[in-house]
């Protein structure tokens, strides 16, 4: 014979479930109760700004001009042999500066020399 197990009777399950709804609800209930307060500041409407009018007789003064923007560095990256790499930077270390000013230097001097 096989053993049964002892099912819980029909009105256990229920109180049951109805308990577990009941304390469901109350929870619910304290988290709308504890709502978040927005502390956020509220900024000022912004005044709208009234453009001046300008008469047709005025001067118009151009705006001015940007500086060229040849003088804006860049990254270049340059695939050297690592006893180049160390040339440079013993040498650099001597001048004492930078590799990156080092190479700088050195390729701005032999483009003078190209252009004498």
């Amino acid at each position: 014979m096989k053993k049964e197990k002892a099912k819980p009777s029909e009105n256990a399950v229920k109180e049951t479930v109805n308990e577990q709804a009941v304390e469901k609800k109350a929870a619910v209930k304290k988290i709308k109760k504890i709502k978040p307060v927005d502390e956020t500041p509220v900024a000022a409407p912004k005044a709208k700004k009234v453009k001046a009018e300008k008469s047709v007789k005025e001067a118009v003064e151009p705006k001015p001009q940007k500086a060229p923007k040849e003088d804006k560095m860049t990254k270049f990256l340059v695939s050297i042999k690592k006893s180049v790499r160390k040339s440079i930077k013993k040498e650099a270390a001597e001048a004492g500066v930078s590799m990156n000013e080092y190479i700088v230097l050195a390729v701005e001097e032999k483009l003078r020399q190209e252009i004498k």
